[in-house]
């Protein structure tokens, strides 16, 4: 999993709430930016376990995952708690679909990815008012 990929997944939540008020979403899509900010909640998690993060950086991913569930239309929940189970055990959701362990996939070292990451999910926050 690589940083473009997280960033990709963060905007695309943001993104697409302001697309979901203006017209229809396809729900599979909806689907994977819920499951995709529910993994990225376990990362956070992960992070601030490892002493990487500070603890509100879990507050922060819990209102990045209540803005992607409350995006109009509905969100299929039914695989979000194994999404963040995943990301809990430090396995990030790469663009192809499979899990990977962020030590691996991350070539600036974990401490710099989960700052990274924290800074993604705080900048998209920030982005819709939050």
């Amino acid at each position: 999993m690589k940083n473009a990929a997280l960033i990709f997944v963060l905007a695309s939540t943001f993104s697409t709430f302001n697309v979901a008020q203006a017209e229809e979403v396809d729900p599979a899509a909806m689907k994977n930016v819920y499951d995709s900010t529910r993994n990225i909640a376990g990362l956070i998690t992960y992070c601030v376990d490892k002493g990487f993060l500070k603890s509100d950086s879990t507050e922060n991913a819990k209102k990045m995952v209540a803005f992607a569930k409350g995006m109009p239309g509905g969100v299929d929940t039914s695989d979000g708690d194994k999404n963040e189970a995943y990301g809990r055990e430090g396995k990030g959701k790469g663009p192809d679909g499979k899990y990977e362990r962020v030590e691996s996939a991350a070539p600036q070292g974990v401490e710099a990815w989960c700052k990274e990451a924290d800074e993604g999910v705080r900048e998209g926050l920030k982005s819709v008012g939050l």
